[in-house]
């Protein structure tokens, strides 16, 4: 298991240097506009709906597998108290530069999301994860974590790629080339590849189903389809469950 997390971080950290589009940083205007109570998050070609991150300054947010200076310090801007965890430092790095031009009050945690022991019980309001789950395993040890470290009626925000991300194989031939179903989920690259990149994809049973079997209530989803057929995202926003809530 450790192996998995050794290769996945130095898989993540030569992407950072390679400057992948999903690594660039929060803009000066977006951050400006972030300070003014214009807060904007973005889910691929959408934005995460206002509601569901109302009433986010003052409150702790945790930005789990959240690194690379776009959601934390948004966030920061928009008067939240931010932690941000991630198992890559180069990620990591980005947020720091941030922080420290901006003069903004950001705790950076280098770690893995599976285990959040350095954090008590209800330490947050807010989870942000942007997508990171395709990168472990088991699903379940973060769910709980994560159940565990909110308040009752903490909100967490989890994005992921649906299964047909990795059930289709793309085949090349001469009218163009087709999409063919040729995987079972769950999926791990391993098992098809020997390369270095290492990657799971989940069935929605153990997206959803282990949110609720946690005790989450899922109040909220929604799906971006890219150009690609088979790249399809989903959003969640799920409850801590609370007598009270």
């Amino acid at each position: 298991m450790d192996n998995i997390f050794e290769q996945v971080e130095k898989n993540i950290d030569s992407l950072v240097a390679d400057s992948v589009d999903w690594a660039a940083c929060a803009s000066q205007k977006q951050l400006q506009e972030a300070r003014m109570g214009n807060l904007k998050l973005r889910f691929w070609d959408r934005d995460i709906p206002q509601e569901w991150l109302k009433d986010i300054s003052g409150k702790r947010v945790l930005c789990l597998a959240g690194g690379g200076g776009l959601q934390a310090p948004l966030l920061a801007c928009a008067g939240a108290k931010v932690t941000v965890i991630d198992l890559s430092n180069k990620m990591l790095d980005k947020d720091r530069e941030i922080a420290k031009r901006e003069n903004l009050q950001i705790e950076i945690v280098k770690g893995n999301i599976c285990d959040l022991s350095m954090f008590g019980d209800c330490s947050f309001d807010f989870i942000l994860n942007p997508p990171s789950l395709m990168y472990l395993p088991d699903l379940n040890p973060v769910f709980r974590e994560c159940y565990r470290v909110l308040t009752a009626g903490g909100v967490f925000i989890m994005m992921a790629p649906n299964p047909i991300n990795y059930v289709c194989d793309y085949v090349d031939d001469e009218n163009g080339g087709y999409y063919k179903a040729v995987h079972r989920m769950p999926f791990c690259s391993r098992d098809y590849d020997d390369s270095d990149w290492i990657e799971y994809g989940h069935t929605m049973e153990a997206y959803l189903g282990g949110l609720t079997d946690c005790g989450f209530l899922i109040s909220g989803y929604m799906e971006c389809q890219m150009e690609d057929i088979t790249e399809l995202y989903f959003m969640t926003r799920a409850v801590k469950y609370s007598e009270t809530v």
